[in-house]
Protein backbone atom coordinates (compact mmCIF):
# COMPACT_ATOMS: atom_id res chain seq x y z
CA UNK A 1 0.00 0.00 0.00
CA UNK A 2 1.45 3.39 -0.55
CA UNK A 3 0.53 6.67 1.48
CA UNK A 4 0.95 9.93 0.11
CA UNK A 5 2.06 12.55 2.48
CA UNK A 6 -0.15 15.32 2.35
CA UNK A 7 1.44 19.10 2.22
CA UNK A 8 -0.17 22.33 3.56
CA UNK A 9 2.05 25.72 2.26
CA UNK A 10 2.86 28.11 5.55
CA UNK A 11 2.15 31.41 5.03
CA UNK A 12 2.58 34.97 7.17
CA UNK A 13 5.68 33.39 9.47
CA UNK A 14 6.61 36.68 11.02
CA UNK A 15 9.84 36.74 10.48
CA UNK A 16 11.50 36.19 13.81
CA UNK A 17 9.75 32.61 14.35
CA UNK A 18 11.13 32.16 10.39
CA UNK A 19 14.98 33.19 12.19
CA UNK A 20 13.93 30.90 15.28
CA UNK A 21 13.23 27.74 13.53
CA UNK A 22 15.85 27.89 10.29
CA UNK A 23 18.46 28.31 13.10
CA UNK A 24 17.17 25.65 15.32
CA UNK A 25 17.13 23.72 12.06
CA UNK A 26 20.73 24.41 11.44
CA UNK A 27 21.92 23.55 14.84
CA UNK A 28 20.04 20.36 14.81
CA UNK A 29 20.94 19.32 11.51
CA UNK A 30 17.94 19.11 9.86
CA UNK A 31 16.13 21.00 7.34
CA UNK A 32 13.69 23.89 7.98
CA UNK A 33 10.65 21.37 6.74
CA UNK A 34 11.58 18.42 8.81
CA UNK A 35 12.45 21.07 11.77
CA UNK A 36 9.25 22.60 11.40
CA UNK A 37 7.07 18.68 11.83
CA UNK A 38 9.68 17.87 14.22
CA UNK A 39 7.80 20.94 16.36
CA UNK A 40 4.66 20.15 15.59
CA UNK A 41 4.68 16.90 16.47
CA UNK A 42 6.62 17.39 19.47
CA UNK A 43 3.93 20.18 20.75
CA UNK A 44 1.01 17.10 20.18
CA UNK A 45 3.27 14.64 21.75
CA UNK A 46 3.89 17.38 24.66
CA UNK A 47 0.02 17.79 25.11
CA UNK A 48 -0.98 13.74 25.03
CA UNK A 49 1.78 13.56 28.06
CA UNK A 50 -0.21 16.29 29.61
CA UNK A 51 -3.61 15.19 29.07
CA UNK A 52 -2.53 11.58 29.64
CA UNK A 53 -0.74 12.93 33.01
CA UNK A 54 -4.07 14.14 34.02
CA UNK A 55 -6.09 11.29 33.29
CA UNK A 56 -3.62 8.69 35.49
CA UNK A 57 -3.95 11.41 38.87
CA UNK A 58 -7.88 11.55 38.31
CA UNK A 59 -7.64 7.41 38.53
CA UNK A 60 -5.19 7.31 41.30
CA UNK A 61 -7.82 9.50 43.34
CA UNK A 62 -10.51 7.53 42.33
CA UNK A 63 -8.41 4.09 43.65
CA UNK A 64 -7.03 5.94 46.87
CA UNK A 65 -10.72 7.18 48.00
CA UNK A 66 -11.47 3.63 48.49
CA UNK A 67 -14.35 0.92 47.20
CA UNK A 68 -17.42 2.08 45.03
CA UNK A 69 -20.49 2.53 46.66
CA UNK A 70 -23.80 3.40 45.00
CA UNK A 71 -24.15 7.37 45.52
CA UNK A 72 -27.75 8.68 47.38
CA UNK A 73 -29.23 11.60 47.03
CA UNK A 74 -27.78 13.57 49.95
CA UNK A 75 -24.26 13.04 47.61
CA UNK A 76 -25.36 14.26 44.62
CA UNK A 77 -26.80 17.15 46.41
CA UNK A 78 -23.26 17.85 48.34
CA UNK A 79 -21.47 17.72 44.57
CA UNK A 80 -23.98 20.42 43.25
CA UNK A 81 -23.29 22.48 46.45
CA UNK A 82 -19.31 22.28 46.31
CA UNK A 83 -19.85 23.04 42.58
CA UNK A 84 -21.73 26.15 42.74
CA UNK A 85 -19.45 27.56 45.78
CA UNK A 86 -16.20 27.06 43.42
CA UNK A 87 -18.28 28.06 40.25
CA UNK A 88 -19.32 31.33 42.74
CA UNK A 89 -15.43 31.13 43.78
CA UNK A 90 -14.44 31.86 40.74
CA UNK A 91 -16.97 34.70 39.10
Amino acid sequence: MVYWMKSYPLKNIPPDLYDLAKNSAAANFRSLNQELLFRVQLSFDLQERSVSALHQKWTNEALASGPAKPAQQRDWDQALKRGLARAKAKA
